[in-house]
């Protein structure tokens, strides 16, 4: 044997950054991936949580780590990732958009309102991994437990009843050949789609037993037996609960030519076998995630290779056999556990009495020995009422999970040791879950992929319009624009309208449940005849993950948990958030926005249906001590303020306290009313971002004691567009007035009132646009990133605060999403404990600069 001591270097390739070399050794082949990874780079993503298990009422926190799948290097091209909760069934629960800042995706999941508990999915991804498939998409499983059990709440959490199985068998290297030793790994499922254990015999066509079969772990196994021409083999399983099945192992073919690997600690042997002469031209590739590690010809006269271990990196290693137009022949998959991992040590100081502060000094370092420089997750949880992780840590999706095909059940069980058994495991693992990242014997024929979805860089809506009217036609419609306002905001923008009538804004990021207007538009009015409809949101099809084996050992801290609950009574501080995704609630929750709490009156959605109105200013011409002249329109003789979801406007300090005079001369050119601010063209559209109004008629002002009046020629006032749009939009209208509009900053403006209008969000607002007639006007409220939230925990700086009878027993007692290294590679943390006795869990996850990655787990007891 004749070992390959000279493994190319590297080439790594820093995705969506800059592409960097390695000084590689003059090769006979070209790298085929650089070309691969720079026109086709790829993601992958991590969700760290604070924890895996729930009681209903919880928050899940979550950070999501997005790493260059070339290089593990952190990555944030694309400006949002997207986060779902799934139920047992696959129905969506939850789905948040979290926006990148400072590189940094985190935010978080009430379990609020959940109608079904037990087994839940989380799904992230991006809109760019939608080119790989949800294959390729984080999952993890979770449980969320209700309060208390009863009937209704135990129907996705009863026992996993399998009733029938089947049992698939993978020859390494893709095919039997007689007379050769072969390794065939085996994988058992149940009707369920998971995993079952199974134990039986090998036995040949003449019921003779050849080998014996037994499941390692997940459903999984391998065995060893020498196939002899012209027999035919089978295996007699039985499952746990006495049922027994035949399945046909496959056929030998002993004119393909497959790949043998023997393993030990520190290297691995590849050899080819094949019942024919191997064909001229053989080539064996070696790579891991795109990284080119070895391709040479394969010399006839060497029975084998051996490549050392620590020449190559961590993580699953591909090795192929092509021959010479670029076809593989045979496969085989490697694991070498390579120095991927960042050393990570953590230091404790403080006391662990009842409400005392513990200081978490971490420091991280590189293999190299030197400063890592990053940033980790931190959560610190309660071991008696948080069962152990077991949805699989940073280390194994990055290296494992996330190049492999299909689910695998406790993906950190086979990193718990490197015992025969969970060797074996993990060989068995990658014998039967193929990896597809990359179509390696395209790239090696020049032959590469192209990414059909495009990174998402920013928020789009985009759509079309059709011109009605008479002639009913689509020419010259690239004369029009779109153009787009929202209100809450005060923004706009807009943007051109091609031949076909498709248009595409873009440019802005605003949070979930937030209403955009669009209207088309010509250089000299409005589109009155133009249908606009809106491309709406569209989200890969994900699925759910199978069920799991129920874990009895996660009922003692159920238990516990909810016994913390009751401690906690009233004072239970779990509810504190706000969920920002749109919920549609089976009854009307009270509201907490002050101009909601502070109303005089208010008048709700079916009350508003219920008055026959059409638009929102024919509604507010309905109310009491309201008074509406063509766009004029008063409370009591004074200008009202107006607010659209909570945001005024106007500025309240342009408002003038004068009383409002309607007019009293014969001609136009005779009117009197109080002094306004600027107003627009009626005809045009208001662009909240650079009000640019223009009064050209010449005014005449009088001064009649202390009134101040002006002479306009326009009888037109400053109402926001919005009060013309239907009021299928809106949700409530309410009416503030007197002192409630201090917060406003309008103290001194007693005598006139604020109309507060909230608009309907999500699934609710696209539900009342469905009913709406054709129009030119497009109301939109597309799914917009998580507004920030901060992790809440007391903190008991003072002898006060620790004497305080609030009771304290957080499950989660710290989360931390982004805690950065400094320039030493150290990082502090503090956070105080509870009134439970000290024995927690301190779970670090996290990526380094340098693609390293940060995982530690430590115990800390009194």
């Amino acid at each position: 044997m004749k070992s390959a001591g000279y493994i190319l270097p590297l080439v790594c390739a820093a995705l969506f950054l800059t592409a960097y070399r390695s000084t590689a050794q003059p090769s006979l082949y070209a790298n085929p991936f650089i070309e691969q990874i720079e026109h086709y780079p790829q993601e992958k993503l991590h969700v760290s949580t604070d924890k895996d298990s729930y009681i209903a009422g919880d928050t899940i926190w979550l950070r999501a780590h997005c790493a260059d799948a070339a290089t593990h290097r952190p990555v944030a091209a694309s400006r949002y990732v997207y986060v779902e909760l799934r139920d047992d069934r696959g129905s969506l629960v939850r789905r948040i958009k979290l926006l990148s800042r400072d590189s940094v995706y985190s935010g978080y999941l009430p379990t609020q309102s959940l109608e079904r508990f037990g087994d839940y999915s989380l799904t992230a991804y991006t809109l760019y991994m939608r080119n790989q498939g949800p294959d390729y998409f984080f999952k993890k499983p979770l449980t969320i437990w209700p309060y208390q059990e009863s009937r209704r709440t135990q129907r996705n959490t009863s026992v996993r009843k399998v009733s029938d199985f089947d049992v698939s068998f993978f020859p390494e290297g893709g095919y039997l050949i007689d007379g050769y030793d072969c390794c065939v790994a085996f994988k058992a499922l149940g009707d369920d789609g998971g995993s079952v254990e199974v134990a039986g015999v090998v036995k040949n066509d003449r019921e003779e037993v050849v080998d014996t079969l037994r499941t390692l772990h997940g459903g999984m196994g391998c065995l060893r037996f020498t196939a002899h021409t012209g027999e035919r083999y089978y295996a007699e399983c039985t499952m746990a609960g006495g049922k027994t099945e035949r399945f046909d192992l496959p056929a030998s073919n002993n004119l393909a030519c497959v790949l043998r690997v023997l393993q030990t600690e520190r290297d691995f042997t590849v050899m080819v076998q094949s019942g024919r002469p191997l064909p001229k031209g053989l080539r064996l590739l070696v790579h891991c995630r795109g990284n080119l590690c070895y391709f040479r010809e394969w010399n006839d006269d060497l029975p084998s290779l051996i490549f050392k271990r620590d020449k190559l990196p961590g993580g699953v290693l591909q090795i192929l056999l092509l021959d010479k137009a670029g076809n593989a022949l045979s496969e085989r998959l490697v694991f070498n556990r390579g120095e991927e991992l960042a050393t990570t040590d953590v230091q404790i100081g403080g006391t662990l009495e009842q409400r005392t502060k513990v200081t978490l000094s971490v420091a991280a370092t590189d293999p190299d020995g030197g400063p890592a420089a990053g940033d980790f997750s931190i959560a610190v949880t309660d071991r008696a009422a948080v069962p152990s992780a077991t949805s699989g840590s940073i280390y194994s999706t990055l290296l494992l999970t996330s190049e492999l095909r299909g689910t695998i059940e406790t993906p950190d069980w086979y990193f718990e040791g490197r015992d025969a058994a969970r060797v074996a495991a993990l060989d068995a693992l990658l014998l039967t879950q193929g990896w597809r990242r990359y179509d390696v014997p395209a790239a090696v024929r020049g032959e590469y992929a192209t990414p059909a979805y495009p990174l998402e860089v920013g928020q789009e809506i985009a759509g079309r319009i059709n011109k009605g009217g008479l002639w009913n036609r689509r020419k010259k419609l690239d004369r029009y624009e779109m153009r787009m306002i929202v209100p809450r905001w005060h923004y706009s923008s807009q943007a051109p309208i091609d031949k076909e009538g498709r248009f595409a804004l873009n440019g802005f990021d605003f949070p979930d449940s937030t209403l955009y207007v669009l209207r088309p538009a010509a250089a000299k009015g409005l589109l009155p005849e133009a249908t606009v409809k809106v491309a709406r949101d569209s989200f890969p099809e994900v699925g759910t993950l199978p069920r799991v084996p129920a874990q009895e050992q996660k009922k003692p801290y159920i238990a516990q948990a909810r016994y913390y609950i009751e401690q906690r009574g009233q004072t239970d501080m779990r509810n504190i958030l706000i969920d920002t995704v749109y919920v549609t609630h089976h009854k009307r929750l009270e509201s907490t926005r002050p101009e909601h709490r502070l109303a005089a009156r208010t008048w709700t959605a079916e009350q508003i249906k219920e008055s026959g109105a059409g638009t929102i200013l024919d509604f507010i011409a309905r109310m009491p001590g309201m008074s509406v002249v063509g766009r004029q329109v008063s409370y009591r003789g004074y200008r009202p303020g107006f607010m659209v979801d909570g945001r005024l406007e106007e500025t309240v300090g342009e408002m003038n306290p004068v009383r409002a005079f309607r007019s009293t001369g014969m001609g136009r050119n005779h009117k009197t009313q109080t002094r306004l601010p600027p107003i627009p063209d009626p005809g045009g559209w208001i662009d909240f971002t650079g009000m640019n109004y223009s009064n050209t008629n010449s005014a005449q002002q009088s001064t009649g004691g202390n009134k101040r009046q002006i002479q306009y020629i326009d009888d037109f006032d400053n109402v926001p567009d919005i009060l013309y749009y239907p009021l299928e939009i809106v949700s409530r209208i309410d009416l503030i007035e007197g002192g409630n509009m201090v917060l406003w900053g309008v103290s001194h403006w007693k005598q006139a009132g604020i109309i507060s209008i909230t608009t309907k969000k999500g699934k609710e607002l696209d539900d009342a646009t469905r009913t709406l007639p054709a129009r030119d006007v497009e109301f939109v409220s597309p799914l917009g990133y998580q507004t920030p939230a901060e992790f809440y925990a007391p903190a008991y700086a003072t002898e006060k605060a620790r004497r305080s009878m609030v009771p304290d027993y957080r499950t989660t007692l710290y989360w931390n999403p982004t805690v950065k290294l400094d320039d030493t590679g150290q990082a502090t943390v503090e956070f105080y404990t509870s009134d439970a006795p000290a024995d927690y869990d301190i779970t670090i996850e996290g990526i380094t600069q340098t693609g390293k990655i940060v995982r530690t787990v430590k115990i800390i007891t009194e």
